[in-house]
């Protein structure tokens, strides 16, 4: 993977807003509260490089290697308040919203529907264009094998409230 490449992909989401999510007035900080939240390669690189601080707390031994993960507690939230709000990770911002490597290598995007947005953004066609459209940046600069460390992800780590439903299937596929 060309670290570099992805870092530009990386500044550019970071500098979209991908359209208004009125959270606050609809929630409690869901988001915030989840048990597991996956990094993409490198990035808490890219936020150590941009905020000083390092996000990752755990790494997640699988068969096929290690992912940088934000456990079951963040170090950067109350549980309602981000204390890196400008500098969160791409999880975080495309939070209800998954990329998820189906069988046949096609990347499809997942929603949780424990969000409270969750009906919302599926019928706002700019915000859940902005999400393909970064996904789309990423998916040929991320390595095959990351997608599929996903998927080897125990289940036992993921709570009940990540259970899923295909929005559609992205452009590209691995």
């Amino acid at each position: 993977m060309d670290k570099e490449r992805l870092f530009k992909v990386y500044r550019e989401i970071y500098a979209t807003n991908f359209g208004f999510m009125p959270c606050m007035e609809k929630c409690d900080g869901r988001c915030e509260q989840k048990p597991l939240s996956v990094l993409l390669p490198y990035e808490d690189e890219f936020i150590f490089l941009r905020s000083g601080n390092h996000i990752c707390n755990e790494r997640l031994m699988l068969q096929a290697g290690t992912l940088e993960i934000i456990g079951s507690v963040c170090n950067f939230t109350d549980g309602i308040q981000c204390f890196i709000h400008a500098d969160r990770p791409i999880a975080c911002r495309l939070y209800p919203f998954y990329p998820n490597l189906t069988d046949e290598g096609a990347l499809e995007l997942l929603i949780d529907e424990f969000c409270p947005l969750t009906e919302l953004l599926i019928k706002d066609s700019a915000y859940l264009s902005n999400v393909i459209r970064a996904l789309n940046k990423l998916v040929p600069l991320i390595d095959k094998d990351y997608w599929k460390m996903l998927n080897q992800i125990p289940p036992r780590l993921w709570d009940d409230t990540c259970k899923a439903r295909r929005v559609c299937i992205l452009a590209k596929d691995l």
